[in-house]
């Protein structure tokens, strides 16, 4: 019995030491947990955030909104809350006598477009895992709102002739197919974005900017632009130049460009036409200031620095230096032409009034005497 009883006493006092010894090694496992806990009440890092979804979403509907899903052939009516694969596309038509028609389509937490009347746009199918997003115009007025802490080459707007890229904040797209070609309205209205055509470039437009690109497709291709609000610069392409290093002698072709502000009223005009001889694309850029006055005109070969105009017009500098030196040149002639006919005339006239006493010297005798043969024929 004495033994019964210690062993149990033995089982209690090694249950005590046991929880005693494990205790501060199961508190620490629970503190990690605890701390995990708290973290998920707080909000994740911005960073560690994917800025879309691989879904997008039809946040809200006003009026005749329908979708075309991929590989589908008829249109469906879009729905709130419903999510739609990349590679749809999504339209709104403005009926008569409806109040205003509207859809907005969300790509991530920040991230949403909205299509205002009647307005065309389809999104480009991607590969699992990959980030970027690209929404294309095909009619109507779209507007896309982004976040403004968004990377660069994550967004993009496009349309047959220009691609808008690093979109950031708020930027509007009034977008119209015409003819051969099409016309669009830029305007960035928050935050900041790049646009891109075929031998232009505006790296940067800012807020409150807006221009007004048309393009004509066929044989002749017609790039112009026209600065409507606030100023863009505009890098127009003036094709390849060779340059030589005198150091090592040797040549290599860079391109060239030329940098523009596109101001409210100012004029960009870029002519395309292939050539029947090579096939080589000829281009000609002008650029025209609000007056109407150009500042810039090149003509170049795509791919060939041997056929490059350069620069056609001439700087204010130079055609103020030019005017002076022509006005010199001809306040120096005026000069000489003014001692040339001064001179003279006060020389001649003492030996014209000479000349006339001498002739009339001459005259006199010649008189006499025939005078006097007068008297010896009587």
């Amino acid at each position: 019995m004495m033994w019964k009883v210690s062993f149990q006493a033995a089982l209690t006092a090694a249950f005590v030491v046991s929880s005693a010894v494990f205790a501060p090694v199961c508190a620490q496992d629970a503190e990690p947990a605890a701390d995990a806990a708290a973290d998920d009440a707080l909000p994740k890092p911005r960073q560690n955030e994917k800025p879309f979804t691989a879904l997008v979403k039809c946040v809200r509907v006003q009026g005749a909104v329908h979708v075309l899903k991929p590989g589908a052939s008829e249109w469906t009516v879009a729905v709130e809350e419903r999510y739609y694969p990349l590679g749809s596309s999504f339209r709104t038509v403005q009926e008569a006598g409806a109040s205003t028609t509207m859809a907005e389509f969300e790509f991530g937490p920040e991230a949403t477009i909205k299509l205002t009347g009647s307005a065309e746009v389809s999104t480009r199918p991607v590969e699992i895992g990959v980030l970027t997003r690209t929404l294309v115009l095909k009619s109507g007025r779209v507007q896309a709102s982004l976040p403004r802490t968004l990377k660069e080459g994550l967004f993009f707007v496009a349309a047959p002739f220009f691609t808008c890229s690093n979109l950031a904040g708020e930027s509007q797209f009034d977008y119209q197919p015409i003819g051969n070609g099409d016309e669009v309205v830029v305007r960035c209205v928050t935050g900041t974005l790049t646009l891109e055509g075929r031998h232009y470039k505006i790296p940067r437009m800012a807020a409150a900017n807006q221009i007004r690109i048309r393009t004509t497709d066929g044989d002749d291709l017609i790039s112009w632009l026209r600065g409507e609000s606030g100023d863009s610069k505009v890098l127009l392409d003036q094709g390849l130049v060779a340059e030589k290093n005198f150091e090592t002698g040797e040549s290599k072709d860079v391109q060239k460009t030329y940098e523009f502000a596109l101001s409210p009223r100012c004029a960009v005009k870029i002519f395309r036409r292939r050539s029947k001889v090579g096939g080589n694309m000829i281009v000609s850029t002008m650029a025209f200031d609000a007056t109407g006055e150009i500042k810039s005109r090149c003509a170049f070969a795509e791919g060939r620095s041997n056929v490059n105009s350069g620069e056609l017009v001439i700087t204010p500098v130079e055609a103020a230096d030019a005017e002076k030196k022509k006005a010199k040149a001809a306040s120096e002639e005026t000069e000489e032409v003014e001692a040339v006919e001064t001179k003279p005339a006060k020389a001649k006239e003492p030996a014209n009034n000479a000349g006339a006493e001498e002739e009339k010297k001459s005259e006199e005798p010649q008189e006499e005497k025939k005078e006097d043969k007068n008297d010896d024929d009587i």
